[in-house]
């Protein structure tokens, strides 16, 4: 295939978009607690949300799952937009979701727990206890949504509550994997930003078992890496996306972690989008690793086609 055609353009299945898409909305995927307290724990449980975007048209073979999580520093945005004011303009997952529907996958656009609901952490930490936290953009949002600046122990909680429900929705897509036409082997799960982290969270340090991560303007921490990468048979693949120009969060020791990865075995690609600072548009140009030009939206779709093994399902 020439590497020069746009993958939306292609006759290949699960690379060109050709078929119509169903969204179903609002489907329960789990329960989260809220209002927590150390000495008490959570004073109540919500139900997690999912939308599910899908091929229109039925089909015997069980398709690639494709999950993803909205960006607003752990405080803002939703499963169906996350276009903030006084921002560059960014993709919405959502509208990643429909794209990928579009080209075959099963897709869902996730509601998570966020820092003002006080989620109660659960039992499964992702960080080594005293990992430092760099504040100042949830601290930034905190200010325009008119609320104090939080801690070290709130930033926390919250990343360990939103890896879990990133955790159940993989649980959910699996265990209804067959009502679904989803297959278990070729399940994907990614997001933007705060939903990058708890996408990589999820994968790596709470093993949730998926074949693949993307991280739109999202990293994982040098300490989580080390303490959970270990080239253990079914870690996933990971494709991270990060502007020129990200915040200073995003690019210290991005680096790091990634080399630990690859030295542990893992495939992991970070893709540095020219000119850009932490928001950019599905269809921004970047360079593939064989020196073409793409854009965001289809190297993460060729991305997927090779890690997710998808040539197989084309036979």
């Amino acid at each position: 295939m020439n590497s020069n055609l746009p993958a939306a353009e292609s006759s290949v299945p699960y690379l060109g978009k050709t078929r119509e898409v169903r969204v179903t909305e609002n489907v329960k995927y789990g329960v989260g607690g809220v209002d927590y307290s150390p000495a008490t724990g959570p004073a109540r449980y919500r139900d997690l949300m999912l939308d599910i975007y899908e091929p229109a048209e039925k089909t015997v073979r069980p398709r690639p799952a494709l999950i993803m999580a909205f960006g607003g520093a752990f405080h803002r945005g939703s499963k169906g937009a996350e276009v903030f004011e006084g921002e560059h303009p960014s993709t919405a997952v959502a509208e990643y979701c429909h794209e990928f529907a579009r080209r075959g996958y099963v897709c869902f656009s996730i509601d998570y727990r966020l820092m003002q609901e006080a989620p109660d952490p659960g039992v499964t930490p992702t960080m080594p206890p005293g990992t430092p936290l760099n504040l100042d953009r949830v601290n930034y949002v905190r200010s325009l949504l008119g609320l104090p600046p939080c801690t070290q122990q709130m930033m926390a909680d919250e990343i360990e509550a939103a890896t879990d429900d990133m955790s159940q929705a993989v649980a959910f897509v699996r265990s209804r994997a067959h009502a679904l036409g989803v297959d278990v082997n070729r399940v994907a799960i990614g997001g933007f930003s705060a939903g990058a982290i708890m996408a990589l969270n999820a994968a790596l340090a709470e093993r949730a078992p998926v074949a693949a991560v993307v991280a739109l303007s999202g990293r994982v921490s040098m300490s989580t890496a080390e303490a959970h990468v270990t080239g253990t048979r079914g870690e996933p693949s990971i494709l991270m996306f990060v502007g020129q120009n990200d915040l200073p969060a995003m690019l210290e020791n991005l680096d790091g972690p990634a080399q630990h990865m690859k030295q542990m075995g893992l495939p992991c690609q970070i893709v540095r989008i020219a000119g850009a600072d932490h928001f950019y548009l599905r269809t921004v140009s970047v360079t593939a690793d064989d020196g073409t030009t793409t854009d965001v939206e289809n190297l993460m779709a060729g991305f997927l086609y090779k890690h997710l093994k998808l040539a197989e399902l084309c036979d």
